[in-house]
């Protein structure tokens, strides 16, 4: 099974995947694993309120993630 197979049931998604994979390009997905394990800081209340996929601890001193879920 690929890592496309793994994340998409959909056989063309799971291609794009592979090819995006293949030639470096980051997707949702790999940036979603760079980020786990998700932290407290929805239990808090502090999540960012532009998507539904949890904090996406950009760092604005650019140690830390530049680009958001």
């Amino acid at each position: 099974m690929t890592s496309g197979e793994k994340r998409s049931a959909d056989p063309a998604t799971a291609r794009m995947l592979d090819a995006m994979a293949k030639n470096g390009i980051e997707s949702v997905w790999d940036r979603a694993e760079a980020m786990q394990p998700q932290c407290g800081f929805g239990e808090l209340g502090i999540c960012c309120r532009l998507c539904f996929m949890g904090p996406c601890r950009i760092d604005p001193f650019g140690e830390g993630p530049q680009v958001g879920i």
